[in-house]
């Protein structure tokens, strides 16, 4: 009786451990893609700004509309910034201050 207990036991942990490792394989795939995701808008809204201060197009009505809707866009990303940080690894850049204690460096 105890064998089937530890076989089950043992089968069922194969199992979790097989389902965690998949879902964090599959929580990593989509940090990823969030990131480019994200690094594509902010690069459009970055190019739209450019062409919306050139002279020529200044005021235009629809690339205004345009620039505040790629910012909402980058905005309503960055909530997700949790999401796709976690494929990049933490980040160990440290300033030392006037007095030698050190800090860590925030963006």
């Amino acid at each position: 009786m105890v064998e089937i207990f530890l076989v089950a036991s043992a089968l069922l942990n194969l199992f979790l451990v097989w389902y965690t490792w998949s879902t964090l394989r599959n929580l990593l795939y989509l940090s990823d893609n969030l990131g480019l995701l994200y690094e594509m808008v902010l690069g459009f809204s970055l190019h739209l700004k450019k062409v919306y201060e050139l002279e020529r197009f200044y005021g235009d009505p629809t690339l205004t509309n345009l620039l505040e809707h790629s910012n909402t866009l980058r905005d309503e990303l960055e909530k997700f910034e949790d999401v796709f940080l976690l494929s990049e690894p933490p980040s160990l850049d440290k300033e030392e201050d006037d007095d030698g204690s050190e800090e860590t460096e925030e963006n």
